[in-house]
């Protein structure tokens, strides 16, 4: 259980009044950063992990790391999960591209990790503008095949970039319908009758069916069959419901939240996708 989850079960057991104890041990307290970028030049010794970085309009700084060789086939450029960051977790999303000889760019989000911000209102919107410049940046210095793939929160904002601009092939891991679905999942099963998520105006209007309705590029849907963060259903429903000849879903057998892109089920699958996609 990350520490989010933790948090958020123990305030479930308080607001239901039970007096109960939760027990911690030393290696689920102290801090670990298991999936270190740093871990690739081991892991991967092919491939060069260089430090990059965007400046924005209004004085953001977005920062990341771009994982290449010169012989790759293609590039993705990857959204993260919400908490996740380069340094953290670089080393445990990157590595399963270089299995499938790719190049990764991938940047921290706004005044997150790596990336700086002025210190000044920032919303959603704003992410969009930001994800779009970043896109259309990657895009100018990058050649060949372009995939945009979003992890978790990350596919939500893949899904509203490829409302905006035309991709090469989009991945949504571990996704679902809408915010308001993806907020309800992190409830646990055992307090969902006693919680309510009430999201924002600006949180409710975040909806993966509206963004991708009018996106006939090439899409691949991937969630493990074990995830509880998104279940299986919410992402078949939002496959079901899109109108796109190019579809494809992937539930991986084994597979939760964090792991499915470490199944070679999923590599066998997302090299077949592009192969098809791009013949």
């Amino acid at each position: 259980m990350n520490t989010s989850r933790l948090l958020l079960s123990v305030a479930v057991l308080a607001a239901l009044g039970g007096c109960s104890t939760v027990n911690l041990t030393a290696k689920q307290f102290l801090p670990r950063d298991s999936g270190k970028v740093t871990q690739l030049k081991k892991t991967a010794p092919a491939y060069q992990v260089e430090n990059i970085e965007f400046t924005h309009p209004g004085g953001a700084i977005s920062r990341g790391i771009h994982v290449r060789k010169p012989d790759a086939q293609f590039t993705v450029l990857y959204f993260m999960g919400s908490g996740v960051r380069v340094d953290a977790h670089g080393g445990v999303f990157a590595k399963p591209f270089t299995e499938m000889n790719a190049n990764v760019i991938s940047f921290d989000y706004h005044d997150f990790g790596r990336s700086e911000a002025p210190d000044s209102p920032f919303g959603l919107a704003d992410l969009e503008r930001e994800t779009l410049a970043l896109y259309d940046h990657v895009r100018a210095t990058t050649k060949g095949k372009l995939v945009v793939h979003g992890h978790s929160f990350g596919s939500f904002v893949a899904a509203r970039l490829a409302a905006k601009r035309e991709l090469d092939a989009l991945v949504l891991e571990g996704t679902g319908t809408n915010a308001q679905a993806y907020a309800e999942n992190q409830i646990p099963w055992y307090a969902k009758a006693f919680v309510r998520m009430k999201l924002d105006q600006e949180l409710a209007a975040i909806d993966n069916r509206a963004a991708l309705r009018a996106f006939q590029g090439p899409l691949l849907v991937i969630n493990g069959v074990n995830d509880v963060q998104t279940p299986v259903g919410t992402s078949r429903e939002l496959f079901d419901g899109l109108a796109n000849p190019h579809k494809r879903f992937e539930a991986v057998k084994e597979a939760g939240h964090m792991n499915a892109m470490t199944k070679p089920q999923t590599l066998g699958v997302y090299l077949a996708f592009l192969g098809g996609a791009y013949n």
